[in-house]
């Protein structure tokens, strides 16, 4: 077994050696399952914690693994409501705007970049086949991957009228959304409305909707895991299949963070977010925007361990949990319309899985998933 106090002296040396790097980042990772595993709060578990965030804070403008670790012993503090680690330490290394975040995400990292250009191309390929349409957008945000998508959507389509229905609970965003959206109606030679849906997908009654024309399309793009529990996510499900839709579209973390267990769920959130932190690192960006990214997904992880399990709303299930709840509702995966085999730059690899879903992976972990369903008993059409 292996002591904490000769955990912090290995890395210790390790740092002043020419070992080297890995060596000296998988012990702080050793040393972080050591007090993950702890249950209560006890002043071992407070010397622990307190000892390895120090060790960490001198590198982590430089070192991914020693800031994730940082990120996942904040979480750790505010789950166990001990004020010991008080310093903010990140401001020294949080200086890029959201905004700029945002345009990072969309235009260089590859799990954003190229899951939604394989769905935003796939629902513009059944749009220009179809004279009237709808797409409900859950999670719609400020409207930009709608925006994109009716970019897509050749001059000389069949497509005369298309609805967007924009579900998004933040009534802010939706006022932006409804704008960016409505602005291209001078711009596309077809009929565009948008239909605001200020509530909860799990709250809302889709049945309300009964007045939508033509072939209806419901795209989720890293929304539905926000959906708490096991029985509204059913319900959900029920309530969208009830629409009869053409299509489902949905992108989703591909991990295990519904895991009650917390040390099952802190190694699941571990390898999941040392993953894109790996990608990240790999990217032609600066250094600053590399850790302003990092951060921002550090709030996921305060989330996923930080919370108490009521209060939890990033509760990500691994794709084949989406697949059998959508089997459940009526619905079959089918990624005919999402064939893709590539790698993107910085290798992580794009490609079908046999559970009927779209991986990307990176290394070992297939940290993001892809899926389109179809109704069940529905032909496919090649």
């Amino acid at each position: 077994m292996i002591h904490f106090e000769d955990t912090i002296d290995t890395i210790e040396e390790r740092q002043n050696s020419k070992i080297g790097k890995t060596a000296a980042l998988s012990t702080v990772y050793s040393a972080l399952c050591q007090i993950m595993r702890a249950e209560g709060l006890t002043y071992d578990l407070v010397s622990r914690s307190e000892a390895l965030f120090t060790l960490c804070t001198d590198d982590i403008a430089t070192d991914s693994e020693k800031l994730l670790a940082t990120l996942f012993l904040k979480s750790l503090n505010k789950k166990l409501h001990s004020e010991v680690i008080t310093e903010n330490i990140y401001n020294r290394i949080a200086g890029v705007s959201q905004i700029e975040l945002f345009d990072i995400l969309i235009a260089k990292f590859p799990f954003v970049k190229y899951s939604q250009e394989l769905v935003n191309g796939a629902i513009a390929d059944i749009l220009r086949e179809q004279e009237s349409a709808s797409i409900i957008d859950i999670g719609v945000g400020l409207g930009t991957q709608m925006v994109n998508v009716i970019s897509r959507i050749p001059a000389n389509s069949k497509l005369k009228k298309l609805v967007i229905v924009g579900v998004e609970p933040f009534t802010d965003a939706l006022a932006i959304a409804e704008k960016n959206i409505l602005a291209l109606k001078g711009n596309v030679p077809f009929e565009l409305s948008f239909i605001p849906v200020p509530d909860y997908v799990e709250n809302f009654d889709f049945t309300t909707l009964n007045n939508l024309k033509g072939s209806i399309i419901v795209n989720a793009s890293l929304a539905l895991h926000h959906i708490k529990t096991m029985e509204e996510r059913r319900a959900t499900l029920k309530n969208i299949q009830a629409l009869q839709p053409v299509s489902l579209f949905m992108i989703e973390p591909n991990v295990d963070h519904f895991e009650s267990n917390f040390y099952k769920r802190f190694v699941n959130s571990w390898n999941h977010f040392y993953c894109l932190f790996s990608v990240i690192d790999q990217l032609e960006i600066t250094n600053d925007q590399k850790n302003g990214l990092k951060l921002f997904f550090g709030r996921e992880i305060e989330d996923i361990i930080g919370k108490k399990e009521e209060d939890r709303f990033e509760k990500h299930m691994p794709a084949q949990k989406w697949i059998d709840l959508l089997q459940h509702s009526g619905f079959t995966s089918c990624s005919d319309l999402l064939k893709a085999s590539f790698v993107a730059e910085p290798g992580v690899i794009i490609q079908n899985q046999s559970e009927g879903f779209v991986g990307f992976t990176y290394n070992d972990e297939t940290a993001l998933a892809l899926i389109h369903a179809i109704q069940q008993n529905t032909p496919v059409t090649k």
